[in-house]
């Protein structure tokens, strides 16, 4: 029986050898409307980068054959920044809360209460 660790590896290296055959195969176009899909899928609020990039990529689908392992790379990146994302999200309550929100809530597992500030009636 493999361990849990030997299985992720499997699965890694499996998952970078079919990217690598996918790179081979897919043109150009393909692998630049697979990196556009990933730019609207992904929660980016930034609306500059997010043109930027489409941009980019647009740029790119009209480039030789060799420019089809560069939008790979970038669509591996943000397909795995979006997954990232999502398990920190889910797996860490603290994760994306102001910092007022992150002390309130580390306070509320100890059992202790923030103190308010009252605002002087003008």
């Amino acid at each position: 029986m493999a361990s849990p660790a030997a299985k992720a590896s499997a699965a890694a290296l499996f998952s970078f050898a079919s990217l690598e055959a996918a790179t081979t195969r897919a043109s150009t176009r393909e692998v630049a409307e697979r990196v556009l899909t990933e730019i609207r899928s992904s929660r980016n609020h930034n609306a500059s980068q997010t043109t930027a990039l489409a941009s980019w990529t647009q740029l790119y689908a009209g480039q030789p054959p060799h420019a089809v392992q560069a939008l790979a790379n970038v669509e591996l990146f943000l397909r795995s920044k979006r997954k990232h994302y999502a398990l920190m999200e889910k797996y860490n309550p603290l994760y994306g809360m102001s910092d007022k929100d992150r002390i309130r809530a580390t306070a509320r597992t100890v059992g202790l209460q923030v103190p308010t500030k009252d605002k002087p009636n003008l």
